[in-house]
């Protein structure tokens, strides 16, 4: 059982390391920190869609929190809310609609991929993020 409760906490931090910036050694075993094995991502898939609620109910929590609980009034308290949410995932889904909407200029599916990988931002990428 105890070899069960390794695989789902290395699970589990390679879901949390691969979609937030929280810290996750905490989760391993000591076996585990000092392994210099390739993380599982592959089999970490089961829990991203956890990883995923547990972001949105941050995010949305803090929301209701700022609105409901500090009174502030809707546009602040989802600014803050989603500020918040981005430094949590490190813009993870933020650099996704921009390389997406970058990609929109393109003509070939070869192209749009040249466009994706590019780590630099485009106007439409600006554009989206801006809206």
């Amino acid at each position: 059982m105890t070899g069960f409760f390794n695989t789902v906490r290395q699970d589990l931090a390679s879901g949390l390391g691969l979609l937030t910036r929280l810290p996750v050694m905490g989760l391993l075993s000591p076996t585990q920190r000092n392994s210099t094995a390739a993380w599982p991502l592959a089999r970490s898939l089961w829990c991203w869609p956890l990883v995923g609620a547990g972001i949105g109910a941050i995010t949305g929590g803090l929301g209701y929190v700022l609105q409901s609980g500090l009174h502030l009034s809707a546009l602040p308290a989802v600014t803050l809310a989603l500020a918040a949410q981005t430094a949590l995932t490190g813009s993870f889904h933020e650099d996704g609609l921009a390389d997406m909407a970058d990609s929109y200029g393109a003509n070939t599916r070869a192209r749009k991929l040249e466009i994706m990988r590019d780590s630099r931002v485009g106007s439409y990428g600006v554009i989206a993020l801006c809206l």
